[in-house]
């Protein structure tokens, strides 16, 4: 006893040193790395935020690019349609029926080029004759300035560098659509044909501005004058007035003619930083900023706050640690002690452990245990059953040592015996069944359609003698059909099947089965027909359900109908695809019709 106890005691001593450990290689290391990562930071914050400012100014000038693109190609429409192009060249003094003409053929176009971009409000168009062409009439923003668009057409033709020259129209504090204005070049006679407006919304504008922003960034817009056209602006700059004026000097001063930048700016001693990218198609400048500090602030802050959520989680994963490494060593204990005592006795018995609120790796270990215990005795009686099973074959295996042979042998013996003494009948039946005798014990499981339809001839005959002429048989069969290959003992099942379940319950009945066999681009499709009690279309419905996928189990526990169309499915649908196989449909006038799909093999 006392030995056990001064085991124990060196154990609990063990797990502390465990725990001691553990604190030395999570802990002082995350201090050292976070304790350099702090002091690396500050060196690092610039970078990164120009990293941002730099991708926020690709954003913003991609955006913009992709809305001016179809503005570009709309103010080039009537490069590429000529009779947009001849419309704008007519002068017209008064608004004849010519005019109404011309305007009907101006507005469909451009309606129809507006309606391909949902940022564009309306277009107008006035040619150098003063005639004016308006898809929209109801755009009273602009509407009073129609008459100057040839003054601003001038003045974009005679501004260097510029595309567009734009008119704002304001409805509170920021543009609420914007006006480009562009001379129309009449590529073929080498002037203008007047002046274009193309009106668009500023919304998409300042939602491709405001994504480009960060969630601290402040943004200003100035046109060429330096006059603030939209402004953002979070809580972090105090006197943004003033810092808006003093941002514009400094670019004003700065003789960069780069259109995309980072800059530094000092204001007042305080020190900022921003993305200045200038918006060709307008002619602004976008400057996107925020205070160094506030920048610096937020990362510490961040920084301290994960340093200290880490911290409470190591301490408290430690702790947890510790619990179930004390938990531990009992489980593996009383697992051992159980493992032992199974092997000890004998016997393969799972292991129940103790209902806990926690659970541990030790409880995934008893349960695969378990599983592995569960899967030894699931494998012993698979292996009692296979045994078993094997012994009931062996003992069919005796039961069907009969040579064949002997038995074809025997079956032409008796129709040579029948055919000396005249019984015409019996020669006939012992012929048919020596030769399907013959045919079903033969190596080959491929055979030709014509083998298969002869085995059919061999089954009509004797159930015609037999039932004394009740069967009769109609084969309709395309000549090219005959040296298909098909799987063997297909559709003998089908013509049993007909006569079984079709014509022998109707007494009395002389049944005729129909046989038709044709070839269908890559399958081979036969058609078994009976005139016999027939099927209704619900349960034509549930057999094809049935036969719409392989199941072994229901043609293996199955007896009586169906049972034979089953199989012959089966083996179909495994051979040749789930696209084949056996379709039910009732026959016109009463009957059964079974459509066999098989894919269209080569002979070899």
């Amino acid at each position: 006893m006392q030995r056990r106890g001064k085991m124990k005691r060196r154990y609990i001593s063990f797990m502390t040193q465990i725990s001691l450990i553990c604190v030395g290689i999570v802990l002082l290391p995350f201090i050292g790395i976070m304790a350099f990562f702090a002091v690396d930071m500050s060196q690092k914050i610039d970078e990164e935020y120009r990293t941002v400012l730099e991708k926020a100014n690709i954003q913003i000038d991609t955006g913009i690019s992709s809305i001016f693109s179809d503005v570009e190609r709309l103010s080039y429409l009537h490069v590429v349609n000529d009779s947009l192009s001849e419309a704008l060249r007519h002068k017209h003094e008064v608004y004849d029926r010519s005019f109404l003409d011309d305007n009907k053929v101006v507005t469909n176009i451009v309606r129809d080029a507006v309606l391909l971009n949902p940022n564009i409000y309306s277009v107008v168009i006035i040619n150098n004759a003063g005639n004016a062409y308006d898809n929209s009439f109801n755009s009273y923003y602009w509407k009073n300035m129609y008459s100057d668009l040839p003054i601003w057409g001038e003045l974009a033709k005679s501004l260097p560098g510029r595309r567009f020259i734009n008119i704002q129209y304001r409805s509170s504090n920021e543009p609420e659509a914007l006006m480009l204005v562009k001379p129309l070049e009449d590529i073929e006679r080498g002037k203008t044909l007047g002046t274009i407006g193309i009106t668009i919304s500023f919304r998409s504008i300042r939602n491709v501005l405001n994504n480009a922003v960060q969630n601290h960034g402040n943004l200003v817009v100035y046109n060429e004058a330096g006059t603030p056209v939209y402004t953002y602006s979070s809580s972090d700059i105090q006197d943004k007035e003033a810092v808006i004026n003093d941002i514009w000097k400094e670019l004003q001063s700065d003789n960069t003619d780069q259109s995309s930048v980072v800059k530094d700016f000092t204001i007042d001693r305080v020190s900022y930083i921003g993305g200045v990218q200038k918006l060709e198609q307008l002619g602004w400048t976008v400057v996107n900023y925020t205070n160094r500090s506030y920048i610096r602030s937020i990362y510490y802050q961040n920084i301290r706050m994960f340093m200290i959520i880490t911290v409470l989680v190591i301490v408290f994963d430690l702790l947890i640690a510790f619990i179930f490494i004390r938990r531990l060593n009992i489980s593996v204990h009383g697992l051992c002690q159980a493992m032992e005592n199974s092997g000890e006795k004998g016997i393969l018995e799972s292991i129940h452990p103790e209902r806990t609120e926690f659970k541990t790796e030790i409880d995934m270990l008893i349960h695969s245990y378990n599983n592995v215990i569960r899967r030894l005795k699931d494998s012993m009686e698979r292996s009692l059953e296979l045994q078993m099973n094997e012994q009931r074959m062996e003992f069919r295996m005796l039961q069907a040592q009969i040579n064949p042979h002997f038995l074809y042998n025997t079956f032409n013996l008796i129709s040579s015996i029948a055919g000396i003494q005249g019984v015409d009948s019996i020669c006939k039946i012992t012929g048919c069944i020596s030769d399907m005798f013959r045919y079903s014990i033969q190596e080959s499981l491929i055979v030709n359609l014509k083998d298969e339809l002869r085995e059919v001839n061999n089954y009509v005959t004797i159930q015609t003698i037999r039932f004394k002429d009740r069967l009769y048989a109609d084969f309709d069969i395309e000549e090219e059909t005959l040296e298909t290959p098909v799987p063997i003992f297909l559709l003998q099942p089908l013509v049993e099947n007909a006569w079984s379940h079709g014509i022998l319950p109707k007494d009395g009945h002389r049944g005729i089965i129909r046989i038709d066999a044709e070839v269908r681009e890559e399958a081979l499709i036969v058609t078994v027909t009976d005139d016999g009690v027939g099927i209704t279309p619900e349960k034509s419905r549930e057999l094809n359900a049935q036969l719409s996928e392989v199941n072994y189990e229901a043609a293996d526990s199955e007896k009586g109908s169906g049972v034979a169309l089953k199989n012959v499915n089966n083996r179909i649908k495994l051979s040749d695809g789930p696209e084949y196989g056996l379709t039910l449909f009732p026959a016109e006038g009463g009957g059964c019709r079974v459509v066999m799909k098989v894919k269209r093999k080569q002979n070899e």
